[in-house]
């Protein structure tokens, strides 16, 4: 929560210069573009926030909120109507919105909430971004071992491991293969799965069923947080245990998850989902 309550008080900060400069004339307010691969839902934490801090849309501040509801080939085209909107401030929510707003304009302010910006190569570094994006990171990729570790902890016997992950996303292909890298150096026999479709989580999960995998790691981001439930429900049907970077997807049905506490500032927390325990046997290998 403190992160994301970071990364708003960054966006209001960067807009006050603008908007003060010609209240006087204009009595300007401030406008923020927010741009998600994800739902068309805004996010409790950034609302709470934004409360919080004394503002509410269509009052003292104006937001116009770009969703591109999964679709990669849309959010390029968000960012471009929030760059002609002459917002004073993008929020980018997630690493593919991130890059389109990049992409996109080299003048207006960015505010990330990225996954690991510099895997992205969003900022020059953390101490000194550079360009025209700051923001907060989480660096979830540094966890990907300790993800694999836990995992085969909490299977012993497992000796075959699924990695799931959205390729479109720029710091997911690098974090799949670190994961890939460190279930190697664990013995495990690995099979990755890209999906860029909802079709696609189907076909990953009848392909790890055939090659006999025994548990599944997905690397959760804004199109994975879209299809949470879809991806628990096969995780069930194939009895494949899953672990997961955020808690959410484990309110949404996977078994468990390691990586930074969204909602605490806190060190990286682990969440195991409590009830059902025998859905998420593991399947065995008859191979």
């Amino acid at each position: 929560m403190r992160r994301i309550g970071l990364a708003v008080t960054i966006a209001l900060s960067l807009t006050m210069p603008l908007s003060a400069a010609s209240a006087q004339h204009a009595q300007k307010i401030p406008r923020i573009g927010f741009l998600s691969l994800g739902a068309a839902v805004p996010p409790d934490a950034f609302v709470q926030r934004l409360r919080e801090l004394g503002y509410s849309d269509k009052q003292n501040l104006s937001i116009e909120y770009r969703f591109a509801e999964g679709r990669h080939d849309a959010v390029n085209t968000l960012a471009s109507e929030l760059v002609r909107l002459k917002v004073d401030v993008i929020m980018a929510w997630g690493d593919e919105a991130i890059a389109a707003a990049k992409r996109t304009t080299s003048t207006i302010p960015i505010v990330m909430l990225a996954c690991d910006a510099l895997t992205a190569g969003f900022v020059a570094s953390l101490a000194h971004p550079g360009g025209n994006i700051t923001g907060v990171t989480c660096v979830t990729s540094e966890l990907s071992a300790k993800r694999v570790a836990l995992l085969r902890e909490a299977i012993p016997k497992a000796s075959r491991v699924g990695v799931l992950f959205n390729p479109a996303n720029v710091s997911k292909p690098p974090d799949a293969d670190r994961t890939r890298i460190a279930a190697e150096g664990m013995g495990l026999k690995v099979q990755t799965q890209e999906v860029l479709e909802r079709v696609d989580i189907d076909r990953a999960f009848l392909a790890f069923a055939r090659e006999h995998a025994e548990a599944v790691i997905v690397l959760d981001d804004a199109f994975m947080f879209l299809h949470a439930r879809r991806v628990a429900e096969l995780a069930v049907r194939q009895r494949l245990p899953t672990m997961h970077v955020w808690p959410q997807s484990v309110v949404a049905g996977g078994l468990m998850s390691y990586g930074p506490n969204s909602r605490r500032d806190a060190a990286p927390c682990c969440h195991l989902r409590r009830q059902d325990p025998e859905r998420h046997q593991a399947r065995r290998s008859s191979g």
